[in-house]
């Protein structure tokens, strides 16, 4: 089993900090503090400790892009990084978040930028990027401090009223997912789009049927016995602000239908919005089509780049 690599670093104004990298059964800590830190931040997303146990079980993930700081055997910060594949030009990539750090524990965050950093450059990164928004504390500061140039619009969040959306015409009909008859589906769904090992695949569809809070539905269109279209509809524990997901393996193909088979659900369950993010390669053209249906844009992540 892999050890902790571990440092103490000591400071003349304050008690030692224990450094140590990922090792498996850190995610709960993880995600509890993550959680603390961003209570009051918007546009983000703490993932709960079964999300972090999936993605920390894929392939080709580094535990030493993982850095968390100890206070008296407590976390009480760490930083998440990820190198990214190669690319043509030859440049070794990175990107990152700021360190999450508890109130009292600044001068961890700085040492766990020191580490991420020096991490970075010993594996061969020479360019680094990191996500900030106006809504997430201290990020905008931070970038400025380490000397990150602001770059690409990342990904936006967009939010319309219930009251306000209508399905254009449209003549399929989703239905929410069985999840005895449907799994095997579902499952190989998972693993075809979401580039998800079986053992994943596995660990994410009982999620969705066994939520640790909150309510999914997942609307699927059917072709005879076969599901050509899957969504995911979900109501948080606060149903005010409800979001879905993209459908799969086409976003765009029945998307009037499946509007129409979620907003009646989300309108039952209290919900009066739907919010959600939009990024990636395609981000232009999925901007395009929310706000043909009268999303509005209320936040904006921006990449900032540093050159090492």
């Amino acid at each position: 089993m892999r050890k902790f690599i571990t440092f103490t670093v000591e400071n003349s104004a304050m008690s030692d900090y224990e450094f140590k990298n990922f090792e498996k059964g850190i995610e709960e800590a993880q995600a509890e503090l993550g959680t603390e830190v961003t209570k009051d931040w918007s546009f983000f997303g703490q993932s709960d400790a079964a999300a972090l146990k999936n993605a920390y079980s894929r392939e080709g993930f580094d535990p030493e892009t993982r850095h968390y700081a100890f206070k008296d055997g407590k976390l009480v910060g760490f930083l998440v990084s990820r190198i990214l594949p190669d690319t043509e030009d030859g440049i070794k990539r990175a990107t990152f978040d700021f360190p999450f750090v508890k109130e009292g524990h600044e001068k961890a965050g700085e040492l766990l930028y020191e580490r991420g950093i020096a991490t970075l450059k010993d594996k061969g990164v020479t360019i680094a990027d990191v996500r900030v928004i106006e809504g997430w504390k201290g990020t905008t500061e931070q970038a400025e401090k380490y000397g990150f140039k602001k770059g690409a619009l990342r990904f936006v969040r967009v939010k319309s009223s219930l009251n306000k959306l209508q399905a254009k015409d449209h003549t399929e009909k989703f239905e929410n997912f069985d999840p005895e008859r449907d799994k095997e589906q579902i499952i190989k769904l998972f693993t075809e789009n979401y580039n998800m090992t079986a053992e994943q695949a596995e660990t994410n569809f009982k999620g969705i049927v066994n939520p640790p809070e909150g309510q999914y539905f997942q609307p699927i269109l059917r072709e005879g016995d076969k599901i050509i279209s899957r969504g995911l509809l979900y109501i948080p524990k606060d149903p005010k602000d409800a979001t879905f997901r993209f459908l799969s393996p086409d976003p765009t193909q029945y998307f009037d239908a499946y509007l129409a088979n979620i907003i009646p659900i989300a309108k039952e369950k209290g919900a009066e919005n739907f919010e959600l993010f939009l990024g990636g390669p395609t981000l232009e053209q999925q901007l395009e089509l929310f706000k043909s249906y009268g999303f509005s844009v209320v936040d904006e992540a921006f990449t900032y780049e540093k050159e090492f």
